[in-house]
């Protein structure tokens, strides 16, 4: 390699690193929010448990995901208050003698990010769909359980994606 083409490669090496430099995470989400509370979520269904894992499960992606710190409720910059709107098991297909043959497992869940200092929403998330589908010959732990945890997972991402997409 020449000289010449050595300073030139070592220029565009240079210029990348001086680019990225600036590059920062640490501003927080909409309006400068950089802790998280999740309170447990609300349910309008008879099902306790999913509001539950629900909290639990955003508790640990927010976690994984490290663009906001999740700390509890009281030292937050923001909250993220999550209700469980609905949930239904519907027959999703079908034998050939028209017996039901899988469920599809769907939860819809509404959330909102407040900010702690004044309650201001900052963020007003349309409802959000989760599903997944099971063989309705399986027990509740083989399907429908696994279902309801696939559903929560895809809720969970989306909310994930959609308060974090400002960055």
């Amino acid at each position: 390699m020449t000289a010449r083409r050595m300073a030139c490669v070592l220029c565009a090496l240079a210029l990348c690193a001086v680019g990225c430099a600036h590059y920062s995470t640490s501003g927080g989400l909409v309006g400068g929010i950089r802790t998280l509370g999740v309170p447990v979520a609300e349910s309008r269904v008879a099902e306790f448990d999913i509001a539950e894992a629900l909290s639990e499960h955003t508790v640990d992606a927010y976690a994984r995901d490290g663009r906001l710190r999740v700390v509890d409720e009281e030292s937050a910059d923001a909250l993220l208050e999550l209700v469980v709107l609905n949930i239904e098991d519907r027959p999703f297909t079908y034998t050939s003698s028209e017996q039901t043959e899988q469920y599809r497992f769907l939860l819809s869940v509404r959330g909102r990010l407040v900010r702690s200092l004044n309650e201001e929403v900052l963020i007003d998330f349309a409802p959000i769909e989760g599903w997944a589908t099971y063989d309705a010959a399986l027990s509740d732990a083989e399907g429908r359980d696994l279902a309801v945890e696939k559903a929560l997972e895809m809720v969970v991402e989306e909310l994930v994606d959609r308060s974090t997409s400002s960055w």
